[in-house]
């Protein structure tokens, strides 16, 4: 795994990075010793192609998909990997540094992430290296049984440290949770546990059949790419065409412009309370308030622009519209784990809401979060038969509200938030106190 880009203030890895690369250092003068380098024309043959492998398998890289930093996971760790294992502790782990520093420079990334970078991937080395060699037999990792769980163990052991170290690494400079970031990148985690077993047993036989042996192996690293690219992208494009359709529902009535944008940014805010929430659980909530009125595709401009109060017959049109929208949602992959949330955005706390009349915890948590964004906007929004009403008239009647319409556990981590958000703004407009007077 690799860090292309990211939301910190890179100077605040410095402490970091400069005493891990003087470790490093360390670690790899000393191993020099232990495992002396075979600098034969064969193996520095050897040792180019793996350089080469590891730049065309990170130029190859997936995104994860983390908002707070852009991670990347690919084969190239499980290329480091077998380098070390074909090649020695100490040459592997020089290749591993070159590899990504050449890589670095191809997409001229700044001094701070190539340090960063290096680190990580000789960090690889140095765990399983030493753990391999000393526990291993003469031969390949395929040669006994003790060869296969030295080799399982050590890759177990070192992209587990690895990514434990970037994750801490990233929350120290970010801000952000170190375990929010590594269940994150936990998922591109699978894919090395897959592929560091596979490759590092394959590559050190290959290698000594003959080097370019070594290069059979671009043909599995492009091939899972291909699907993988396109099924993010597929990814991608639907929920970018969701959220535009969402977008254009709003447009329909001028008085809701914009206003699943303004959910979901207060849904955020809620969310923020929460943070022993995982990961996939924020994401897929404030995926669901980008686009909880979808259903309102299937309900008419006259109803929806209505000046009056609505009748019996157009109120029950509108209570459809969460199940419109769920059962469109349902028939697509990427959306299913938020049908639920999207179907229920309009239960009550107490059991009088529509469309299945839920009440209490059996109503799902994302959207009760929803339903108090989705009130709070609807009341601080000018509408054809009303004025908005102020933040204090809209946030006096969520407290009404709470317990009864409202999960008053919600409301009260809203007021948290609203508050939280409104003091940072003032924070940041207030007059510095060192500003001269004139």
């Amino acid at each position: 795994m690799t860090v292309q880009r990211a939301t910190v203030d890179l100077r605040r890895l410095l402490p970091i990075l400069i005493p891990l690369s003087a470790a490093n250092l360390a670690a790899w003068v000393y191993l020099t010793r232990l495992w002396p380098p075979d600098l034969t024309p064969r193996t520095l043959f050897t040792a180019v192609i793996f350089v080469a492998l590891i730049v065309l398998a990170e130029q190859l890289a997936i995104d994860l998909p983390i908002p707070h930093a852009r991670i990347t996971v690919s084969v190239s760790s499980a290329i480091t990997f077998a380098g070390v294992l074909t090649l020695g502790p100490t040459l592997g782990i020089l290749v591993a540094v070159v590899g990504t520093f050449l890589d670095d420079l191809i997409d001229r990334r700044e001094p701070l992430k190539i340090l960063a970078n290096a680190n990580n991937f000789a960090l690889q080395g140095v765990v399983a290296g030493p753990l391999y060699f000393t526990l291993a037999d003469e031969g390949s990792p395929l040669a006994s049984m003790r060869n296969f769980l030295a080799m399982l163990l050590a890759a177990v052991v070192s992209s587990s440290f690895q990514t434990v170290l970037l994750a801490l690494v990233l929350s120290l400079a970010s801000g952000t949770s170190a375990w929010y970031l590594w269940r994150g990148m936990a998922r591109g985690l699978l894919v090395e546990f897959l592929a560091l077993p596979a490759l590092g047993s394959l590559f050190p036989i290959l290698a000594r059949e003959h080097p370019l042996a070594l290069v059979l192996m671009v043909i599995p690293l492009v091939g899972p790419y291909l699907a993988f690219r396109d099924y993010r992208q597929l990814h991608h494009e639907t929920q970018s065409t969701f959220e535009l359709l969402a977008d254009l529902l709003d447009r329909r009535d001028p008085y809701t412009a914009s206003h699943s944008q303004r959910v979901a940014h207060l849904t955020m805010l809620i969310l923020d309370e929460f943070p022993e929430l995982s990961a996939d659980e924020r994401d897929a909530i404030i995926a669901a308030a980008r686009i909880h009125d979808l259903g309102k595709v299937a309900t008419s401009d006259l109803i929806l622009r209505k000046p009056g109060r609505l009748t019996d017959d157009e109120f029950a049109v509108i209570q459809r519209h969460p199940v419109d929208g769920s059962e469109i949602l349902r028939h697509l992959t990427p959306y299913r784990h938020i049908v639920e949330i999207v179907r229920h955005h309009h239960e009550r706390w107490d059991g009088r809401g529509y469309p299945d009349g839920l009440a209490g915890e059996a109503i799902p948590f994302g959207a009760r979060v929803i339903a108090v964004a989705d009130t709070y906007d609807a009341m601080t929004t000018d509408r054809p038969y009303r004025r908005a009403l102020s933040h204090e008239e809209a946030l006096a009647e969520l407290q009404r509200g709470a317990g009864t319409q409202f999960d008053p556990v919600v409301v009260a981590a809203f007021e948290r938030a609203l508050a939280r958000a409104r003091e940072a703004v003032r924070e940041k407009t207030a007059p510095s106190m060192s500003a001269p007077v004139s």
